[in-house]
């Protein structure tokens, strides 16, 4: 599925994807997806990510950025895809604090709500890896971090399938 099209369903039918999940005692959480007014230019993402992969590159054309699935209730779940400026500056952050699992073009680009594991896209173009989509973990290393896509476009289409639940987590 095209990152244009993913967006489309997203905004049309995010709230009805993901059913509410009774917790005990409390109200059900329930799920949304929401998005930016504006976008973000290919001339401005260029500026600051000279590399940037070009699915990343048509959502940010499309929307700054965007919390997927998110927990309307407690805000204990959902994605946050960050918009560039803040994801070159999480990155920069990154590079100091993990030093030994970082490596040139590593973009986080996104932060999971209700716990510490981040989204990461490789955006260094002379490598095999190239686009390829991680989940970092807070305190594993880079050798446990999940693979989750090889692509940007792949990871959406995979999250929305599992309506904002790890798919790569085996349960």
């Amino acid at each position: 599925m095209k990152v244009i099209d993913s967006i489309d369903l997203l905004k049309r039918e995010g709230s009805k994807l993901a059913k509410p999940i009774p917790v005990e005692g409390l109200p059900s959480m329930e799920f949304d997806c929401y998005f930016a007014e504006e976008s973000v230019s290919p001339q401005e993402i260029s500026a600051i990510i000279p590399n940037c992969p070009q699915d990343l590159l048509e959502f940010w054309n499309s929307t700054r950025n965007a919390r997927l699935f998110t927990d309307k209730v407690y805000g204990q779940w959902g994605l946050e895809i960050l918009e560039p400026k803040l994801s070159v500056q999480i990155t920069e952050q990154f590079q100091q604090c993990r030093k030994r699992d970082f490596l040139i073009g590593d973009l986080i680009i996104g932060r999971f709500l209700g716990d510490s594991d981040l989204l990461l896209i490789r955006s260094d173009k002379n490598t095999s890896d190239y686009g390829t989509v991680y989940v970092v973990l807070p305190i594993d290393p880079r050798s446990d971090w999940y693979l989750v896509s090889n692509s940007f476009a792949g990871f959406l289409s995979n999250y929305i399938k599992s309506c904002g639940n790890k798919y790569w987590v085996s349960t």
